[in-house]
């Protein structure tokens, strides 16, 4: 283990350090410009990422500020763009009168002219219910169908022992900083849906085969899903990425344009408790994945979003190839996946007074580096790709006997947005098809 960065950093076309942490999301105008969104602050660029405009907002027609979390943009027909938000809102809680809770949902953006004007939203989830979407998620498909990826809830997410759970960290130059990714958040059920729309945004459906979940040994194992991610593999043909806590990246699959999926299954692809991007790239039909690409040894070591990769699959999704780091704290690109149970680190603790459980010593090791890179959004153009992804390390106060996260600098950064030439992600070679691969096999087929 050592700083590594990246993998063949001189090829790197520019990086940017920003404050917009993991809520970007890009789309490519009709005169060349990118348009990218994080919250509500808008930027653009006409030469390819290289440089941002001063950022900016807008307003919709009835005065109010377009975005939010959850931000996705997509092309829609003509000229015109949408862009996708979380919204707050109160539902009767059904607990007596005047009694209300608080839930999550997503609105919808229209702009005719490439993101000057905007029309008012529309709600694009059902009303009373938690819906929520990672960044930079929104598809339109070659029929003109707009999907959005969607992930909630529903259980217990706190009960009388939440003050018990472990924390999990490890020793930076002596000190204990936090390692933690929600390895032991919640006690309900996770799972994923879509909405889609075939009228440009105006009006919006969901899919028709209930919620997603993964069931790794039927009626014995269930595991929370979410985060999803979606791109086109063929026309009418969907893939559908997502978070879980299995030690893989998930996967399922959709043969009607995004209205039923197939029931989600692992991938050869090992990940830690993150989401990650799926792509397609236009030029080749290949998919390109960002995610963090860690395995069982790693997580129990307490390297959870320590490596930030990507990989190309040049047959649909089955053989991945070409392993990249982004970003990373390791020498390894590639990674071999464990088994498929519940990740967690070594060094775990609990609040004094509470006995210290049991962990295998031979995890548990000080480091004198330790960064975390995660949440991608990815912009795949003709020659480039646009990642970008929130960023943090750790450093000693020069005076003081304490460590200081660069995120709680007064003005310092929390993400950083590489861009990269289309051939880096093919390690540094003009992309071309693999010949031994066999043709792409269509899952819904025998």
């Amino acid at each position: 283990m050592s700083n590594v960065p990246m993998t063949r950093p001189e090829e790197v076309l520019a990086v940017h350090e920003t404050n917009y942490f993991h809520s970007s999301t890009f789309v490519e105008l009709d005169d060349g410009r990118i348009l990218h969104a994080a919250n509500t602050t808008l930027t653009t660029s006409e030469d390819g990422g290289v440089t941002w405009s001063e950022p900016f907002e807008r307003r919709d027609t009835n005065g109010d500020i377009v975005g939010g979390g959850s931000t996705s943009l997509v092309k829609l027909s003509g000229k015109g763009i949408g862009l996708a938000a979380a919204r707050r809102g109160e539902n009767d809680a059904g607990t007596g009168p005047g009694v209300t809770e608080s839930y999550s949902y997503m609105v919808f953006w229209r702009s005719e002219d490439g993101g000057e004007t905007w029309e008012p939203p529309v709600r694009a989830t059902s009303v009373g219910r938690n819906s929520y979407a990672y960044q930079d998620v929104m598809l339109r498909t070659s029929s003109g169908r707009i999907v959005l990826p969607l992930y909630g809830g529903m259980g217990q997410t706190a009960g009388p022992d939440v003050p018990r759970t472990p924390m999990t960290g490890k020793l930076l130059n002596g000190q204990w900083t936090t390692t933690s990714a929600h390895f032991w958040s919640g006690g309900g059920m996770g799972f994923s849906w879509v909405v889609y729309s075939d009228d440009d945004g105006r009006t919006w459906r969901r899919s028709e085969d209930g919620e997603l979940v993964i069931t790794v040994d039927y009626a014995a194992l269930a595991s929370p899903i979410g985060e999803p991610t979606v791109t086109e593999v063929s026309p009418g043909k969907l893939l559908m990425f997502f978070r879980t806590k299995m030690g893989r990246v998930f996967q399922a699959w959709s043969h009607d344009d995004g209205m039923t999926w197939t029931r989600p299954q692992g991938t050869s692809l090992a990940a830690t408790t993150t989401p990650a991007q799926i792509r397609t790239i236009p030029s080749t039909g290949h998919l390109l994945t960002v995610w963090n690409q860690e395995n069982e040894e790693d997580v129990k070591r307490g390297f959870n979003r320590t490596r930030l990769s990507s990989a190309i699959s040049r047959n649909g999704g089955s053989v991945w190839e070409f392993f990249q780091n982004i970003e990373s704290m390791h020498e390894e690109t590639r990674v071999e996946p464990g088994p498929f149970r519940a990740n967690r680190p070594a060094e775990q603790y609990l609040p004094p007074g509470v006995p210290a459980l049991e962990r295998e010593g031979e995890y548990i090791e000080t480091v004198d580096f330790h960064g975390r890179w995660s949440y991608p959004s990815v912009l795949v153009m003709k020659d480039r790709v646009l990642v970008a992804y929130t960023y943090s390390y750790y450093e000693e106060h020069p005076e003081k006997a304490e460590l200081v996260h660069s995120r709680a600098k007064p003005g310092g950064f929390n993400q950083r947005l590489k861009v990269l030439p289309l051939t880096w992600f093919y390690g540094g070679k003009e992309p071309a098809d693999n010949p031994f691969l066999p043709r792409t096999h269509d899952p819904a087929q025998p």
